[in-house]
């Protein structure tokens, strides 16, 4: 049975291994990877710029959204999984980590229940996109899903980072994984809902 990530979220905070975790995760990641090439491959650059409203985003602005929250934690990946990521004096010792990871789990669902408003750092550009924005998109998922594959030996709890856009947030890195799993659903579902529009070229 496929998972639903406020489901698969759930259960694996209470009884999964680290390795099914990370597994689990990369399913996710590896069904957004499959959702955009199937939906997403055979546009064109008119229906990829074309926007429901002048406030929406088109599905070249929504992964173009991912794609620079995904690589804005290749930084911190990237030092994570070759063993030489330190963990700064806030990191070690703030005693909001875990809420704030509560706190994004629930507002970042793939289903949306509420609409939020991406940080500035992490907004996708109001330029034109060429076509080949998906398969950029595709490339910096790989990046981001082997990152991810190599944390199999890292403590996911005790590992703390900092987010990239509001520096005095931090959470465990068991917690961004999950999040950013369903960031990356609930993104492509929005470019999915643009195509579906009735008005859609």
């Amino acid at each position: 049975m496929k998972f639903y990530c406020c489901h698969f979220i759930k259960h694996l905070e209470e009884t999964m291994t680290d390795e099914f975790f990370i597994s689990t995760v990369l399913q996710k990641g590896n069904e957004a990877k499959e959702k955009v090439k199937s939906e997403f491959c055979n546009i064109s650059l008119t229906q990829l710029n074309w926007k429901p409203s002048p406030v929406s985003w088109s599905i070249a602005q929504c992964l173009d959204h991912l794609i620079i929250s995904d690589s804005s934690y290749f930084t911190d990946l990237k030092k994570i999984t070759e063993g030489t990521y330190k963990m700064n004096f806030w990191e070690k010792y703030s005693p909001f980590s875990s809420i704030c990871g509560r706190i994004l789990k629930d507002r970042l669902q793939e289903q949306v229940k509420k609409k939020m408003k991406a940080p500035e750092r992490i907004q996708p550009s109001t330029s034109e996109f060429k076509i080949e924005i998906i398969k950029r998109y595709l490339m910096n998922l790989d990046s981001f899903l082997i990152y991810i594959s190599n944390c199999g030996n890292v403590d996911l709890d005790d590992t703390i980072i900092t987010s990239p856009t509001i520096k005095i947030v931090t959470y465990s890195l068991r917690d961004a994984l999950a999040f950013l799993v369903q960031h990356e659903h609930r993104h492509i579902n929005q470019a999915i809902r643009v195509k579906m529009s009735g008005l859609f070229p």
